[in-house]
């Protein structure tokens, strides 16, 4: 488990000084999760897919290096990858907006019956992913001044993407969940829905065990619980699949733009509101 705290120069304390281990973990499930669709055919599959994969595996490998930079007390290193992390946050969500895009361009065309049975649900889980990661990062960058707040802002992304991998990995080798013919796509739903909760159960025994020092990632367990309700319940609203046919039938440019747009935004928010308050020059003083 992510322990409390570790030395680091000068007597002080780091967060999470095993946290690196545990992305590393992420990693090798984001891989075996993905090497059936993904990384074992990677020269196929359209655009959008290469997108989204090459953005979040580069952000969680980020993720990753921070947290052992940090506590390698390389410091230079560890800022220059925090100042990456600006420019890479809009390919970030440029990624899962092109996601969204091959969603509703599939949705529109009857594109296989996975993607019409739930194209309402991946729209759901899509835009709350989104606003978990903006969450998460601006206030990673407001609070990257205070490292038990921005280590566990920044700790929580990775938890954004587990359901996805660890969900497909369920599907290949958890029994219940395998899929032998369309009577069982309903298994990919509560697959998803069940990696959730294991990421939910991740951040409740972090909070418990490092106390009130680790609540964002209380902030990223109700993402999480919010994206494994709304998918599950709100999936097949008609408001919802009138959403997904609009942004099917948008051009992808558009789509992907507004997710750069507002990544860069964040970006942008985020590493300003974290400034430090300017500090006033003192009048000089005037002869008598």
């Amino acid at each position: 488990m992510l322990s409390p705290a570790g030395e680091a120069e000068g007597g002080t304390r780091m967060p999470y000084p095993r946290a690196h281990y545990y992305v590393l973990l992420v990693i090798a499930v984001i891989v075996a999760g993905f090497w059936p669709s993904y990384f074992s055919t990677f020269t196929g599959g359209p655009w959008q897919f290469h997108v989204h994969g090459v953005a979040a595996s580069i952000w969680v490998l980020l993720v990753a290096s921070q947290s052992w930079t940090a506590h390698r007390r390389h410091f230079g290193w560890h800022a220059a990858a925090g100042k990456a992390s600006l420019l890479l946050f809009p390919f970030l969500i440029g990624g899962l907006a092109a996601i969204i895009d091959l969603t509703g361009k599939g949705y529109v065309a009857g594109d296989g019956p996975v993607r019409v049975m739930f194209g309402g649900a991946f729209l759901i889980g899509l835009l709350v992913a989104i606003a978990a990661y903006v969450t998460l990062y601006y206030q990673a960058l407001k609070h990257r001044r205070s490292v038990w707040m921005h280590a566990g802002y920044m700790l929580g992304t990775p938890l954004i993407l587990w359901e996805s991998p660890f969900s497909r990995l369920m599907i290949m080798f958890v029994p219940g969940f395998g899929i032998a013919g369309p009577q069982d796509f309903p298994h990919i739903l509560h697959s998803i829905i069940w990696a959730n909760a294991t990421a939910v159960a991740f951040c409740l025994l972090v909070r418990w065990r490092v106390g009130p020092r680790a609540q964002p990632f209380l902030v990223a367990a109700f993402f999480i619980a919010v994206q494994m309700v709304t998918m599950g319940q709100l999936g097949d609203l008609a408001i919802v699949t009138a959403a997904l046919t609009l942004i099917g039938n948008l051009p992808s440019a558009a789509v992907v733009g507004a997710g750069m747009a507002l990544g860069a935004l964040t970006s942008w928010a985020g590493w300003n509101a974290g400034k430090r308050p300017a500090v006033p020059v003192a009048a000089v003083a005037q002869p008598a």
